[in-house]
């Protein structure tokens, strides 16, 4: 099992714990084919809306990958992002990212230009950390 962060705006990642699938960097195809079945994903907000809206820095939500299926949807005309199907984890709550102690993520000062990315793998050590500190842990 791999563990990855994908960095998401809150009122999206919203949409997708409502509809259990996650679709990361603007609907590209290519970081979930990356994925396989039962990995688990940390959503961090940086935002409370895409581009805009209140500064959050938070982890919001987890989830884990239903099956190794990606699939293509029309959102609306002309945009036709991938998604993959997982399930949310309704028990854990959201932490401030900084404030979870002991993050190797973190501890690099240049840890901002990953997040850029919108998709990337964290070490078993950081999701640890991070399932602890959201189940009011850690």
């Amino acid at each position: 099992m791999k563990h990855w962060i994908a960095v998401i705006s809150r009122a999206h990642a919203r949409i997708a714990a409502d509809s259990e699938f996650l679709q990361v960097c603007h609907g590209k195809a290519g970081p979930l084919r990356q994925t396989s079945a039962g990995d688990e994903v940390f959503i961090y907000c940086p935002r409370s809306e895409i581009n805009a809206g209140e500064i959050l820095k938070t982890v919001e939500f987890q989830c884990v990958f239903n099956n190794d299926d990606v699939y293509q949807v029309e959102q609306f005309p002309g945009f036709k992002p991938f998604r993959k199907d997982v399930t949310f984890n309704r028990k854990f709550q959201p932490v401030v990212l900084k404030e979870v102690i002991g993050l190797e993520l973190t501890a690099n000062p240049h840890w901002g230009m990953l997040a850029r990315r919108g998709f990337f793998e964290i070490s078993e050590h950081d999701a640890e950390l991070l399932r602890l500190a959201m189940r009011g842990l850690g």
